[in-house]
């Protein structure tokens, strides 16, 4: 008899506590495995804010102001692409 017939065969009383108990376990080791990746993680990420405590790092508006204006460049610039290739079209056309 395999392990999974031997606990169909008990009373439904056994089987849930097998149920529970087998579902604890599994809880238990789901949470252990985050809780250690978890604070590894955390760890690393204290590691790596050392340079932004140091002020290596910009601030949060500053990153979106260089990304706005970085924005703002590739929006002109295409802009200006478009236009140019309107002006050769309408130079073909005459």
């Amino acid at each position: 008899m395999s392990l999974i017939e031997k606990i169909q065969n008990q009373s439904r009383k056994k089987r849930l506590i097998v149920l529970w108990v087998s579902t604890a376990a599994v809880m238990i080791i789901v949470l252990l495995v985050w809780f250690f990746s978890f604070s590894r993680n955390l760890s690393k990420s204290k590691e790596n804010n050392k340079g932004a405590e140091a002020g290596n790092l910009p601030s949060l508006f500053e990153s979106i102001k260089k990304d706005l204006s970085a924005f703002k460049g590739l929006f002109d610039a295409s802009v200006k692409e478009i236009k140019d290739i309107e002006i050769q079209t309408n130079e073909g056309q005459k």
